[in-house]
C-alpha cells in the first residue's frame, strides 16, 4: 500500500476511535512524545487517551474532504483535509467544521503520530 493510501487509512481509523471512544487505537498510535492540540487545548498521549476513553462529547460524523498528504521523505509525512463532525455536546447534535493536520513518522518500522491539531472554522 502507498504511503498517501496507508496514512489515509490511519486517518479514518483514528476518526473512528474517536467517535467509539475508543482510547486504545490512540494508546497504540500516537507517539510517547505526540502533542494533540484541539479546542480541548495542548495535550500529550496520555491525556489525549484518557479523554478519547472519557468521549464526553461523542463524535456522530466525522466526514473528511480536501485531503492532501505530503511525503516528507520515506519517514516522514503531513496529511490535512477538512472534517465536517457533528458532536453530540450537551444532548444536542452540534456542528463543529475544522481543519485537522497530523503529522506521521515511521522511524521505527510502523506509522505513528507525531503531531495533530484541529482547527475550528
Amino acid at each position: 500500500m502507498a504511503i498517501r493510501e496507508e496514512l489515509l487509512e490511519l486517518e479514518g481509523q483514528m476518526w473512528q476511535a474517536n467517535r467509539e471512544g475508543e482510547g486504545g487505537f490512540y494508546a497504540r498510535n500516537l507517539r510517547d512524545d505526540a502533542v494533540v492540540v484541539s479546542k480541548y487545548g495542548v495535550m500529550g498521549k496520555a491525556a489525549t487517551v484518557a479523554g478519547i476513553q472519557a468521549n464526553r462529547n461523542p463524535f456522530l460524523k466525522t466526514d473528511r474532504s480536501e485531503e492532501r498528504v505530503v511525503v516528507v521523505d520515506e519517514h516522514t509525512a503531513i496529511v490535512s483535509y477538512k472534517v465536517d463532525v457533528v458532536a453530540l455536546v450537551n444532548g444536542a447534535e452540534v456542528e463543529l467544521p475544522s481543519y485537522a493536520t497530523s503529522v506521521w513518522n515511521n522511524a521505527a518500522g510502523e506509522w505513528k503520530l507525531v503531531f495533530h491539531q484541529q482547527t475550528a472554522l
